[in-house]
């Protein structure tokens, strides 16, 4: 491995640039030891090395042109979690770009002003549409007294503003109004729209959402809130961290707009799952939660979802958050 030069490939390996920012989404420092290991798609060590510095080249890396190509890359840093991206596809003879974020070790959510969130046309709604009161001393009495709660809701909300439909609107475009008194770390509510559920189905003929059996199984009715869920899709974009949006369209709502129109509103509830696969999701997530009581980490989520739009050469993730 070397840190800040690019080795000469060869025709038969691959070789990895790996760069390393922290939870505000700035370069590590030049001086901070890292342990880099590198397992292939068999999950057999190649590589471990310490190393020092944001970027690091992992040269020579076998090319096998079969799943053996899908490489993890692991790092280790003093003072924070340790960091992982996977899958990183080698190419024949080129050097590919991954990315990590590498979270500090008890982080916590630092959220930008209320003016930064509201210079986002799209995204500020979703805290202004239908709650009573005034809209910056709720945003600040929530991340003060629910800072894990109102991370969740800004990363969710900045992954769904992010969203192309087919006709590359954003489905924040719709009319949302969240449902304050149900946030949750893994996931919140909210009144929308209810032709958006439509426009999702949409996006499961163009292949970027693929719907979910059994939808009113995994998301039962809460009694006293709403019934069932009717229909669910998840993103399948990424390999990691994916935006799920189940409709609970029995419950429905007309809803006076700011501009003073009306709109016909259902139940939303997003979500976003850690991993793509579905036995992955089960092993390493949906299970963990059943046995712990657990929740999806929204500081997770935040890391994951940065390195999976990295990984695709997408705009990066940037909600009104940083981890410190």
């Amino acid at each position: 491995m070397a840190t800040g030069t690019r080795p000469a490939p060869s025709i038969n390996t691959g070789s990895i640039r790996l760069n390393i920012v922290d939870g505000t989404r700035q370069s590590i420092p030049d001086n901070l030891e890292l342990l880099i290991r590198v397992l292939d798609g068999r999950k057999k060590e190649v590589a471990s090395q310490w190393v020092k510095g944001p970027v690091v080249f992992v040269p020579g890396l076998t090319f096998h042109n079969s799943p053996d190509d899908w490489y993890t890359v692991i790092v280790h840093a003093s003072g924070y979690q340790d960091g992982a991206i996977f899958p990183v596809r080698l190419q024949q003879g080129r050097l590919v770009d991954a990315y990590v974020m590498l979270e500090p070790k008890d982080a916590s959510f630092h959220f930008a002003p209320i003016d930064t969130v509201k210079a986002d046309s799209r995204l500020y709604p979703l805290l202004a549409n239908g709650a009573p009161g005034d809209v910056a001393t709720r945003y600040h009495d929530t991340l003060e007294a629910q800072p894990m709660l109102m991370g969740a809701l800004l990363n969710l909300g900045t992954a769904i503003r992010d969203i192309p439909l087919d006709d590359l609107s954003s489905p924040l475009d719709y009319h949302w109004e969240v449902m304050w008194e149900i946030l949750m770390q893994d996931r919140f509510f909210a009144w929308v729209d209810a032709r958006l559920a439509d426009r999702i189905a949409t996006l499961e003929k163009l292949h970027s959402f693929a719907p979910e059996a059994d939808t009113a199984h995994w998301h039962p009715a809460i009694p006293g809130k709403m019934q069932a869920a009717t229909r669910s899709w998840k993103q399948t974009r990424f390999d990691v961290a994916n935006v799920q949006l189940t409709f609970h369209e029995l419950d429905k709502k007309r809803i006076i707009k700011p501009d003073g129109g009306s709109v016909d509103c259902v139940i939303v509830e997003p979500d976003i799952d850690y991993y793509k696969d579905l036995l992955a999701h089960g092993l390493f997530e949906v299970l963990p939660n059943l046995v712990t009581g657990g929740k999806t980490d929204p500081r997770t989520v935040y890391t994951m979802r940065w390195t999976a739009t990295k990984l695709e050469g997408l705009p990066e993730f940037s909600p009104p958050v940083t981890l410190e």
